[in-house]
C-alpha cells in the first residue's frame, strides 16, 4: 500500500528540490564591458592565462585573430611548449606596461564558452602586436603547426624574421 506525504512534508520536499536545482545552475559571467574597479591596477584587472586567453575584469576572453602555441601538457612538441612560455611572458609584460585595456566582443564564443574578442592595450590591438613579434599565428587557418618546419608561405604563419632578431 502506497503512503502519501503530508502537506508540510511535500512542501519541504519541493523546497529542497528547488534549492538543489538552483544550486546547480551556473552563475553568469559578468558582462565584458563591466566598468573597472576604481583604483584597480592593470594587474588586478587583467590576468594572463595563456598568450591568447585572458581574464579581464573577471570575464574569460579569447583573443580574436590569434592562434597561440599551447603550453604543456597540451603542446604537441617541446618547441610548442617553449613558444607558449615565451608568448605568455610577452603578453604579461605588455599587460604590466599598459595603462588602458579595451575589449570589443565579436559576438562569438570558443569551445570553452569564452568570449572571443579584440583586445587593445593602449589602443594597440594585442593580436596584431603578438603576430608582428612572431609569437602567434592568425587564427583564420585553425590551429597552427608549431612543431612543423615554419614557412613564411604557410597561411597565417608568424613573422619568422622577428624570431631571429637577437638584438632585443
Amino acid at each position: 500500500m502506497a503512503r502519501s506525504l503530508s502537506a508540510p512534508a511535500a512542501a519541504g520536499l519541493v523546497l529542497a528540490l528547488t534549492l538543489a536545482v538552483a544550486a546547480c545552475r551556473r552563475t553568469p559571467e559578468p558582462p565584458l564591458q563591466a566598468p573597472p574597479d576604481v583604483g584597480a591596477t592593470m594587474a588586478e584587472r587583467v590576468k594572463v592565462l595563456n598568450a591568447d586567453v585572458l581574464v579581464i575584469d573577471g570575464r574569460h576572453v579569447r583573443l580574436a585573430d590569434a592562434a597561440a602555441p599551447q603550453p604543456v601538457p597540451d603542446a604537441r612538441c617541446w618547441a610548442e611548449g617553449l613558444a607558449a612560455r615565451l608568448a605568455t611572458a610577452a603578453v604579461r609584460d605588455l599587460v604590466a606596461g599598459a595603462r588602458d585595456v579595451r575589449v570589443e566582443p565579436t559576438g562569438r564564443t570558443d569551445e570553452y564558452n569564452r568570449a572571443i574578442a579584440h583586445v587593445s592595450l593602449d589602443n594597440q590591438d594585442l593580436a596584431d602586436t603578438l603576430h608582428r613579434q612572431g609569437l602567434v599565428a592568425t587564427s583564420s587557418t585553425g590551429r597552427f603547426g608549431w612543431c612543423a618546419p615554419v614557412s613564411l608561405q604557410e597561411p597565417g604563419a608568424p613573422d619568422v624574421k622577428s624570431l631571429m632578431d637577437f638584438s632585443r
